[in-house]
């Protein structure tokens, strides 16, 4: 059985100012950095083997902070970016509404964008990936990426709608989610735990952006 530690890329400064990040979009900013500094002192409790990152800039750089300090190899992959929001990416979420969009919750898209349901398939196959490669390794990999992706991907495996999956759900900056998986099956063994993130006095009770729609 692999166990799989999930985590999000540490705050940025456009999580904070309601800016839709793309592919190159994301400056980490100072509490980001402190988030990962927290997240690297949970980690040396674990025995991880492996990293699988997004290949995004705010991810790869939460990557490499991490690697300064645990020495595993690393592999950047694209299929676990972030949910791409298209012509939107650069602007504030209150220059354009999501609801005019054509299509449901789940299939609207922005333009040259890609949908929650595009997201999910993405997912799926991440899953596979993960099952078909490291199911039957005893080993322990750390993944990394992005608030939508993960929100979409443990949803999906939690048998959730989209809709629940993307407002019911918090995978918050740093925080650690457990899934053991083997051939049988798979199993969650906690989701965004975050305490080890108040040992800093400055992450204390403010570990989420403002913004209701940062994570998409």
């Amino acid at each position: 059985m692999v166990k799989i530690l999930i985590t999000r890329h540490g705050q940025t400064k456009q999580n904070i100012d309601g800016t839709v990040q793309g592919k190159e979009h994301g400056e980490i900013n100072e509490k980001g950095f402190l988030q990962i500094k927290e997240l690297i002192k949970r980690l040396k409790k674990e025995k991880i083997d492996k990293v699988i990152s997004s290949d995004i800039p705010r991810c790869k750089i939460t990557t490499k902070e991490i690697l300064k300090n645990i020495k595993i190899p690393v592999e950047y992959v694209s299929l676990i970016r972030e949910k791409d929001n298209g012509d939107f990416i650069g602007k504030k979420h209150n220059e354009f509404k999501w609801d005019d969009l054509f299509g449901t919750f789940e299939t609207r898209k922005a333009p040259n964008g890609e949908n929650l349901e595009e997201v999910k398939e993405r997912g799926k196959k991440f899953f596979k990936y993960l099952k078909d490669n490291y199911a039957d390794a005893e080993e322990t990999i750390l993944v990394i990426s992005h608030g939508a992706f993960l929100k979409v991907f443990i949803g999906n495996l939690l048998g959730m709608s989209l809709y629940d999956s993307i407002f019911k759900l918090f995978i918050e900056h740093c925080s650690l989610t457990e899934l053991e998986i083997n051939k049988e099956g798979y199993r969650f063994n906690f989701i965004n735990e975050k305490n080890f993130l108040n040992n800093n006095p400055h992450l204390q009770n403010n570990t989420k952006s403002k913004h209701k729609y940062n994570q998409i």
